[in-house]
């Protein structure tokens, strides 16, 4: 086994779940609210495993971790409701189109793709105010389209996972119907895009947000978390082993940026 984590096999995982995203046959549906809050108060209740530390050549291979948690930045397809406290005739639930737009009565097409919720309310704030007077618009997002996330490692439902909005990392366990004994979650793995598009790893104890000492941390779309067995080095492993044979892609597949960068 190797005694590294390779920075080219991650890259092929974080590269390809997100473009493959809407092509994976057996995607995860979420439990809902009732289920999920269930299986995550058993997941505060059960022990933690014991702690596994990760050496300096881990760090090394990805870019500095960033903590900023930004707003949510809406996608095609998601389902965006529209009220208007004190002029509800204008109130509508309307899905973002593939031109990343939808209409709304009074105000016509709004652009939404790319932008955050408060951006657009916003927005829908001065236009509809040319007609009403104090429209107070409130805008919220009620279904997510594509957003998902990918768990793996020693949890009993391993997969990829469709996002019931912004969660956390101990929900997103709870969904993989928890960990196994075998499992080290004293340190599980989260990978991550870096605004610049490389890949950043964080080492995240569970305990904390078990004993609610410490506050979960909040999934972005296309996220990787890894709960290892043993060693960190097992990340490694497990994408060659794992993401490589589940997830249809080509061992060739190339990581590429906006800007048209490709990383091999």
């Amino acid at each position: 086994m190797k005694q590294h984590v390779s920075l080219g096999l991650v890259l092929l995982a974080v590269g390809a779940i997100a473009p493959l995203a809407g092509c994976v046959p057996n995607s995860i549906q979420p439990p809902d609210e009732k289920t999920l809050a269930a299986q995550t108060s058993a997941l505060r209740a059960a022990p933690a495993g014991r702690p596994v530390r990760a050496g300096a050549s881990q760090a090394a291979a990805f870019t500095p971790w960033e903590d900023e948690d930004t707003d949510y930045h809406i996608g095609l397809g998601d389902e965006v409701e529209v009220k208007l406290p004190f002029n509800g005739e204008f109130n509508d639930r309307v899905t973002v189109g593939p031109d990343g737009q939808f209409t709304l009565p009074l105000v016509g097409v709004v652009h939404a793709e790319g932008r955050t919720v408060p951006d657009i309310t916003n927005e829908l704030n001065q236009r509809f105010g040319h007609d009403l007077r104090d429209p107070r618009v409130q805008v919220a997002i009620r279904a997510y389209a594509s957003e998902r996330v990918f768990i793996g490692g020693e949890v009993n439902n391993a997969g990829l996972f469709n996002m019931p909005g912004r969660i956390g990392v101990l929900e997103a366990i709870a969904m993989a119907n928890g960990f196994m004994e075998t499992a080290q979650s004293h340190k599980v793995v989260l990978i991550r895009r870096a605004p610049n598009g490389r890949p950043m790893m964080k080492i995240i104890d569970i305990s904390g947000f078990v004993a609610g000492t410490a506050d979960d941390v909040r999934l972005h779309p296309f996220d990787i978390i890894f709960v290892p067995k043993s060693t960190i080095a097992e990340v490694d492993q497990w994408v060659d082993q794992f993401i490589t044979r589940v997830v249809p892609f080509q061992r060739s597949f190339n990581y590429t940026l906006g800007q048209q960068q490709t990383l091999n």
